[in-house]
């Protein structure tokens, strides 16, 4: 009786083989919906995966770059308005200090233009940090350099560059008038000055930052306007078009939309037909306050983040989780005082 009920049995698997591995592959996919994030979606075929990108992701990706857009828009109006407010301001107190005898409004007028001028001074100062805390700097910054080299290595090992020997990792960071991580950078890791690339607003940072490095790497802008591709009829220079193995956006504030817009200019490029392949690269970034909802927005600037990387065809992974792996000192914390730092590297997809 047994072997007739096995016989019948395999002639109808046979028969409706397609209808049986269908069925199967709607019940596999109806139990694992669930489990299914919105992000993606895991398409089951006979003997193999793959990934396509769900809606909403496609819809986040697009309200980025749509954001972004109109940021940049917006930030080239303000920048050439601050220009042109700097220039006016300087004219008006070269003509005034050419007059011999001021009269009172006139002297008024002078001495409001100056303090404005004098008052738009650096006012990061490393004179308040305590041991732990330049210690908890000496670390990331070791960790920025270590990262850059290991996004170098593995773009070399990818083929993205022929000599790894000659080509040099570029960085961008923001620093202050203590020049603290471009010593590190030059000191200390041996780069050489051409590969360091920084932004400050004030001018008087940027002059000193430019006694060490050369003059095209310091922009006196934003981190956004510095990384921003300038428009046309622009005289300003931006770094749009130099390939940065790593990133450390240090010393931002708790602002979660400032931090997400610096990596949106950085990351995202509206002429899709000249970006670059997807190459491994580092971002760092600091939040500061230290409140309870610290963990909360740097959730919100990860997810952030891993948009951004979605539109270059890329991933995200957490550096910190595994420190030796990537040489950083195994003996850093994320943590130290107000101060939050992460370090989040951007791979091809396929990678592994």
């Amino acid at each position: 009786m047994f072997p007739s009920y096995l016989n019948l049995f395999a002639i109808l698997a046979i028969g409706n083989g397609s209808l049986a591995l269908n069925s199967c592959i709607s019940h596999c996919n109806s139990s694992r919906r669930s489990r299914i994030t919105p992000r993606s979606l895991v398409v089951l075929s006979v003997g193999r995966e793959r990934r396509v990108t769900s809606p909403s992701n496609t819809s986040s990706q697009q309200q980025l770059i749509d954001k972004e857009e109109a940021a940049r828009i917006k930030r080239t109006g303000q920048a050439k308005l601050r220009l042109e407010k700097s220039v006016r301001r300087e004219n008006r107190i070269s003509v005034l200090e050419s007059i011999d005898v001021l009269s009172t409004s006139e002297r008024a007028e002078l001495d409001g233009l100056l303090k404005v001028r004098d008052n738009f001074e650096e006012q990061y100062s490393t004179t308040s940090f305590t041991p732990e805390h330049v210690e908890f700097k000496r670390l990331h910054n070791e960790a920025f350099v270590a990262l850059a080299r290991y996004c170098h290595k593995d773009r070399f090992e990818r083929g993205y560059i022929d000599d790894a020997t000659t080509e040099k990792p570029n960085v961008f960071y923001l620093d202050g008038p203590d020049c603290g991580s471009t010593n590190i950078l030059i000191d200390s890791a041996g780069f050489d000055p051409a590969q360091c690339y920084v932004a400050n607003r004030h001018e008087s940072t940027c002059k000193i930052l430019q006694e060490i490095l050369p003059n095209e790497n310091v922009i006196c802008a934003t981190a956004s306007e510095a990384l921003s591709p300038s428009s046309q009829d622009s005289k300003e220079t931006s770094f749009s078009d130099v390939d940065f193995a790593a990133y450390y956006f240090d010393g931002c504030g708790g602002y979660v939309p400032h931090i997400i817009q610096m990596m949106s200019s950085a990351l995202i490029r509206l002429d899709h037909d000249n970006q670059q392949p997807s190459r491994t690269t580092a971002v760092g970034f600091s939040l500061l306050g230290g409140n309870k909802d610290i963990v909360e927005k740097e959730l919100e600037v990860c997810r952030a983040l891993s948009i951004i990387a979605s539109t270059r065809g890329m991933r995200t992974r957490h550096a910190l989780d595994d420190p030796i792996r990537y040489g950083i000192p195994n003996e850093i914390c994320k943590t130290e005082g107000g101060t939050f730092t992460s370090w989040i590297l951007l791979e091809a997809e396929e990678s592994r």
